[in-house]
């Protein structure tokens, strides 16, 4: 597990939170093994926490992505966050905080209920999706996390 870490304490100003989830899926079966990963940094874009963790056996990897941006805003919280931008590359993920779609998986609405209530507590939110390209930290770290892929020789 991967953190930079500071003293928790609520600072002024503007917070960013990018967050990933990542599946490395077993050939042939449904799901594999998740992954997570999420990076907070402060009003100056310095770093303040990040996260790099396994999650284990998920069934896709929709569930990663909940799981990353709910760990991401615990991660604000414990550091007195109020006011934050949120981004994240899941399409899905940011419609159902939004309450644009509903979904029929149990698991996921529910992962989505939670993360909307944690994302609602803040005073000052926004959440966005951006390309991969733009949430390269957070998919770095939610990679590093993944199992090693064999090599092909």
């Amino acid at each position: 597990m991967t953190q930079i870490t500071q003293t928790p304490r609520p600072r002024s100003g503007l917070y960013t939170l990018h967050t990933d989830g990542g599946l490395y899926a077993t050939p042939g079966q449904a799901g594999g093994e998740g992954a997570i990963g999420a990076v907070l940094k402060n009003s100056d874009y310095l770093p303040v926490e990040a996260v790099s963790r396994s999650i284990g056996r998920v069934d896709d990897n929709h569930v990663a992505e909940f799981r990353a941006l709910i760990e991401g805003l615990k991660m604000a919280k414990r550091h007195g966050v109020d006011k934050i931008r949120v981004f994240t590359d899941s399409v899905l993920v940011v419609s159902i905080i939004h309450e644009e779609i509903t979904l029929k998986s149990e698991e996921l609405a529910k992962l989505g209920s939670e993360a909307r209530e944690l994302y609602r507590s803040f005073s000052d939110r926004r959440l966005s999706w951006v390309p991969r390209e733009m949430n390269t930290e957070a998919d770095l770290l939610a990679g590093a996390a993944l199992p090693v892929r064999p090599s092909r020789g």
